[in-house]
């Protein structure tokens, strides 16, 4: 088959991330491979030289013209893309991408697959024209939880399926692993910056569970999406005299490393789709509590105080109660983490790359 990917860049994204996982392992079973991307971001996922990458974003000049334009330069230049390319499908990733493949395959039969990636209320709902012709034009959806899933139109979700993120690769060994762990006093949190990850909510938990714990800190990784965000928890961090309690890691190439032997790791978003900073960490057996957000993700892969701890969205004080509950029972939060490390028989990329074949399989079959 040759399989053309569409969505924005190869970005240090959960979508990019699994995007990379699909897109070598078809190209190294025989299929011909494309990901076309809007632009090339600093730190992006590897493809392999098996895979072809075409960029059919801006250039210096459409950047000038105004919003209207550049969004039907996009569309137009992912449509001549596919004209060219002709392959046999195309599966594009999140919403922007969707639509621009949706209104970009009007006119032709090539299929499209498409795949939902967040929260359906926060993605979808704001644009109804482009998720009614997306709904209509697409040939099947992944979805990554039922809740997402039942948002969407029932002929949609007649021909879709509920499909995990794939663990990295680079995290099997961690898994399969059955050292004695000397836990560090961090407690680890993995995400941009930016409202929907709510770091906050994790700082003002901990502002009160450092003065039993003064040996602690939060370390931080991930990049900064919303500089409004950042500088709110610079005050925050200033106002409660946390300067040397709370380090912002950035983005680094050895997170796996880094925070391998951390106390806890920490999801405090207000909503995700599939978390893949949580699979990884249950992966590598770190004691970790998650919000019980939506679209469902965290509550899929964990059960609460036998896998990890769930804990309401935007809840400080229940947050508050589950750092002090897994400091309090190391042992029992140690068990947990072990438990945690069953999710790789769901996650693991051979499991996820076969039933995303299947699935294309049957798409494939139903278009003849």
């Amino acid at each position: 088959m040759k399989i053309l990917f569409h969505l924005n860049s190869m970005g240090r994204g959960g979508a990019e991330r699994v995007v990379s996982i699909l897109a070598r392992a078809f190209a190294e079973k025989g299929d011909e491979v494309i990901v076309a991307t809007q632009w090339y971001s600093e730190n992006e996922y590897e493809l392999g030289e098996k895979v072809r990458r075409i960029s059919v974003g801006l250039t210096e000049a459409d950047e000038k013209c105004g919003r209207v334009k550049r969004a039907w330069i996009r569309l137009w230049r992912l449509r001549d893309c596919i004209r060219q390319e002709r392959p046999d499908l195309v599966i594009s990733f999140c919403n922007k991408a969707n639509f621009r493949s949706a209104f970009s395959l009007i006119g032709m039969k090539i299929p499209l697959l498409v795949s939902v990636r967040n929260d359906p209320k926060k993605d979808y709902a704001p644009y109804k024209l482009p998720t009614w012709l997306m709904e209509k034009k697409t040939a099947g959806c992944v979805f990554q939880t039922p809740e997402a899933q039942r948002f969407f139109a029932k002929k949609l979700q007649e021909k879709s399926c509920i499909i995990f993120n794939p663990l990295s690769e680079n995290y099997l060994e961690d898994s399969n692993e059955n050292k004695i762990c000397v836990r560090k006093p961090e407690i680890v949190t993995v995400g941009r910056i930016s409202r929907q990850k709510n770091q906050i909510l994790l700082l003002q938990a901990f502002a009160n569970v450092q003065k039993k714990y003064p040996d602690y800190v939060i370390k931080i990784y991930g990049d900064i999406q919303d500089e409004a965000v950042h500088e709110e928890l610079q005050k925050y961090i200033k106002k409660e005299g946390l300067e040397a309690k709370v380090l912002f890691m950035g983005i680094s190439d050895s997170t796996k490393e880094e925070i391998r032997d951390a106390a806890l790791f920490v999801l405090p978003s207000d909503y995700e789709g599939m978390p893949n900073a949580l699979i990884e960490a249950m992966a590598m057996g770190i004691p970790s509590i998650s919000t019980d957000c939506p679209c469902g993700g965290s509550a899929m892969l964990m059960e609460h105080k036998v896998s990890g701890m769930l804990v309401p969205v935007g809840d400080g004080e229940a947050m508050e109660q589950a750092l002090c509950y897994m400091l309090d029972n190391k042992e029992r939060a140690e068990r947990m983490g072990e438990e945690a490390k069953k999710i790789l028989e769901k996650v693991h990329p051979q499991v996820v790359c076969r039933q995303w074949e299947e699935y294309i399989g049957k798409i494939m079959q139903n278009k003849r």
